[in-house]
C-alpha cells in the first residue's frame, strides 16, 4: 500500500532545508565520537546511564522550547502520539541505544562504519511497506553495501581481528549493530506521515519522552543506577552536553525538518558524511585507525548508498 499523499516530503520552501541536511551531516558525524568519550576509558558512565539522562533531559528540553514558542499544545490524534511514541522507542531505545551499548567494545569507526548502512536498510523498509519489489537499481545497491558490511564485520567475526572490535565480542557487536541500523530505519520510516500534521519539534519532543521513559524503566528493571558510581570528569561532562544539546536537541529537529522537506532516501545521506567525520575524529584523537579491509567495506557501503540515493534524486 503506497504513503499516504500527506506523507510526501513537503516542496522546498529555502535554503534553509540545506542548512538542516548541513547539522545532520556535520553533528551526527561527530556523536559516536563523544559517545565513546563518556562510555569509554577509565571510569566510564554506562552506557544505559548515558541514554536515560541524554534522551529524558532531551525530550524535556524540546517540549520546553515547543511551548515557549508555540505557548499551546498541539492539536494531536491518539494515532499521532502512538507513532510518535513507537519512532522515538524504534530510533533512540533500539537503533541509538544499541549502537551505543556497541561502543563498549568497538572503536567509534567501526560503529560509524556499520550505521553507514541505514540508507540502505531504510530503501529496503520503504519497499516493504509500498509493497512494491526494489527496482534493479536499488536491488545492485542493497547488495553492493551487504558486501561492504560484510568486509567490515569479516575481520573480528570470522579472523578474529581486535583493531575494531574487543576480542570476544565480534559476533555479539555485528548482530547488535545490524539490528541498530534496522531499528533506526524502521522508525524513521513509520514517522513519516506524522511530519505532514505536527510541527517537527514536537514530534522530537514526544519521541524522546517516550523513549526517555522506557530507557528509565529498562534501567530500574536491570538495577543499573541512574548515577555512575565515580564522578564523571570534565571532558565526559562536555562530551555529554554536546550529545544532549547538539546531538540530540538541535540535530534531531533538523533531521524531522530533513524529512518533512525530502525523501525518506535523502534524508538518510547523512551517511554519506558521517563516517568520514566519525572515523577522522576517533583515528587523530583517539588513535583509532581502520583497517584497509574496514575502509573497503566503508566504500563499498558508499557506492551501494550512491545506486539507491541517484535513482530518488528528481524527487528530493
Amino acid at each position: 500500500m503506497p504513503l499516504p499523499a500527506s506523507a510526501r516530503p513537503a516542496a522546498p520552501a529555502s535554503w534553509q532545508r540545506y542548512g538542516h541536511l548541513a547539522v545532520v551531516y556535520v553533528v551526527w558525524g561527530a556523536a559516536y565520537f563523544a559517545v565513546k568519550i563518556v562510555v569509554g576509558g577509565d571510569s566510564p558512565v554506562a552506557p544505559l546511564q548515558l541514554q536515560v539522562w541524554r534522551i529524558a533531559l532531551s525530550g524535556v528540553l524540546l517540549v520546553a522550547l515547543a511551548l515557549a514558542a508555540t505557548r499551546r499544545l498541539p492539536v494531536m490524534r491518539p494515532r499521532d502520539l502512538l507513532v510518535c511514541a513507537a519512532s522515538g522507542i524504534l530510533m533512540w531505545v533500539c537503533g541509538n541505544g544499541l549502537a551505543v551499548a556497541a561502543s563498549r567494545h568497538a572503536t567509534s569507526a567501526f560503529i560509524v562504519m556499520a550505521m553507514g548502512m541505514i540508507p540502505l536498510w531504510t530503501m529496503l523498509l520503504v519497499s516493504l511497506v509500498r509493497r512494491q519489489l526494489p527496482t534493479g537499481r536499488v536491488a545492485l545497491g542493497l547488495g553492493v553495501g551487504l558486501a561492504g558490511l560484510l568486509l567490515i564485520f569479516g575481520p573480528p567475526v570470522l579472523a578474529g581481528d581486535t583493531s575494531a572490535v574487543e576480542p570476544g565480542y565480534g559476533l555479539s557487536t555485528a548482530l547488535i549493530l545490524t539490528g541498530a541500523g534496522l531499528t533506526w530505519s524502521l522508525g524513521t520510516v513509520i514517522q513519516q506521515p506524522v511530519l505532514a500534521t505536527l510541527p517537527p519539534i514536537w514530534s522530537a519532543g514526544f519521541q524522546m519522552l517516550a523513549a526517555g521513559a522506557v530507557l528509565a524503566g529498562l534501567a530500574a528493571g536491570t538495577g543499573t543506577p541512574f548515577v555512575p558510581a565515580d564522578p564523571p570528569g570534565l571532558v565526559r561532562i562536555l562530551a555529554f552536553l554536546f550529545l544532549l544539546l547538539f546531538g540530540s536537541v538541535l540535530c534531531l529537529i533538523s533531521y524531522l525538518e530533513v524529512l518533512k522537506r525530502f525523501t525518506p532516501a535523502v534524508g538518510a545521506t547523512f551517511a554519506y558524511v558521517n563516517p568520514v567525520i566519525g572515523i577522522a575524529l576517533g583515528w587523530i584523537f583517539l588513535g583509532e585507525a581502520p583497517t584497509t579491509v574496514a575502509l573497503g567495506g566503508m566504500g563499498l557501503i558508499l557506492a551501494g548508498v550512491y545506486l539507491v540515493l541517484t535513482r530518488g534524486r528528481d524527487a528530493a
